[in-house]
């Protein structure tokens, strides 16, 4: 079974839904179409029976470039409140469905996992990375601090000390150097990460899912630890949108250049 929504594709084959994202002109960017088409995928393969374990990718040989800077400007009389709150939300419920839902996610990573790309990942089950594959908290570069539940979910998967120097330097990991930290579990070749993902994710269905559903629930806190987390990050990012050094950020790259931070 193969559906189309808007730039997130969805396939379901022998208990096992592949969502990828379908924007390669813009790496995968996160844009408005995509945080809603991707929540709408979610949604549907959750309430499927016949899902039982689901692998999120992306398309071209590329994981995700995290949010579309092209949309991150409020339009005209929307506060960066209200503008972080309708762009989040969507995203939100598939980082909750993602860490806490009932069925097991399996990240299959090629290419960029930047940004609100990483949290999707970080967020997931089991994530396997192509040998070329990077990461990169790369949200201090654009002004803005972690979001998608990173802060959350990037510390239980390395430790806390690890979270906070990708987290404070933005630097790039390897795909080496993120299986030896954690944050990638399995490291393949390049080109051959969603077969393995799809292989991981249907070795799942050997296990009873009710019981699947009730340990991740379990295990992500009954979400009370996330969804603080999720909340918190609303109001900080609409913090740090109104701020001069995040309009900095976002003209620079657009413009291609590198921006001139001042610290307000």
């Amino acid at each position: 079974m193969n559906d189309t929504a808007n730039n997130v594709i969805g396939t379901l084959e022998n208990g096992v839904a592949v969502l990828t994202l379908n924007a390669p002109a813009r790496k995968n960017a996160l844009s408005t179409e995509i945080r809603f088409g991707l929540r709408a995928a979610f949604e549907k393969y959750l309430a499927n029976p016949a899902c039982r374990a689901i692998v999120l990718t992306g398309a071209a040989q590329t994981f995700c470039a995290g949010g579309d800077i092209s949309q991150m400007k409020p339009p005209p009389g929307i506060t960066p409140r209200e503008y972080s709150l309708t762009r989040m939300k969507a995203l939100h419920d598939s980082v909750r469905f993602i860490a806490a839902g009932p069925k097991p996610v399996v990240a299959a990573v090629e290419g960029h996992a930047a940004g609100a790309g990483m949290s999707l990942a970080a967020a997931c089950d089991y994530v396997i990375a192509a040998d070329d594959a990077r990461f990169v908290a790369s949200f201090g570069k654009i002004g803005l601090a972690a979001d998608c539940g990173l802060l959350w979910s990037l510390p239980h998967r390395v430790g806390h000390a690890k979270a906070r120097d990708l987290l404070l330097t933005a630097r790039t990991v390897s795909a080496e150097e993120a299986h030896h930290i954690g944050l990638a579990d399995e490291v393949v070749a390049k080109g051959a990460t969603l077969a393995r993902a799809i292989e991981k994710a249907q070795s799942y269905a050997t296990t009873a899912p009710l019981a699947i559903a009730l340990t991740k629930r379990v295990m992500a806190g009954e979400l009370d630890d996330l969804n603080l987390a999720l909340e918190n990050e609303i109001e900080w990012q609409a913090e740090l949108r109104a701020t001069s050094d995040h309009q900095e950020a976002r003209d620079a790259f657009l413009q291609k250049r590198k921006p001139n931070f001042q610290g307000r």
